[in-house]
């Protein structure tokens, strides 16, 4: 088992990366056979396809800063409230909060199960 001290480090690694745009960096925290569950795409398998999810979101979503607000771990699961605030495409300003579940396998992210209001993820969408 990992500690809850690495686990949380590679939870500010995870949102560094994903406010930079550094899909390269984000990519890299994952297993290549990582398993990706949201309520805009769906299930995603393997790290190409949650490249593609992830430049579609920063396509979508361009000025998305999200934050951790609350993290609870045991070292190998993480579950983590996040907060996003931006504009989407149409530039209509926005905050959204989802819960994000990380399964972690030595030291890397092997899943993500994303839990979000799809009405609210299609708000936010359009």
């Amino acid at each position: 088992m990992g500690s809850k001290s690495d686990a949380r480090l590679l939870v500010d690694r995870i949102v560094a990366a994903y406010n930079s745009r550094d899909v390269d960096a984000l990519v890299a925290l994952y297993q290549p056979d990582i398993t990706y569950w949201s309520a805009i795409d769906g299930l995603q398998e393997g790290a190409d396809a949650v490249r593609e999810h992830l430049d579609h979101l920063h396509q979508t979503l361009p000025d998305e800063q999200m934050r951790a607000q609350t993290v609870i771990t045991d070292g190998e699961l993480i579950v983590v409230e996040f907060e996003s605030i931006g504009t989407n495409a149409a530039g209509n300003s926005y905050t959204i909060e989802f819960t994000e579940v990380f399964e972690l396998n030595d030291g890397k992210v092997s899943s993500i199960k994303v839990y979000l209001d799809p009405e609210e993820v299609a708000r936010v969408m359009s």
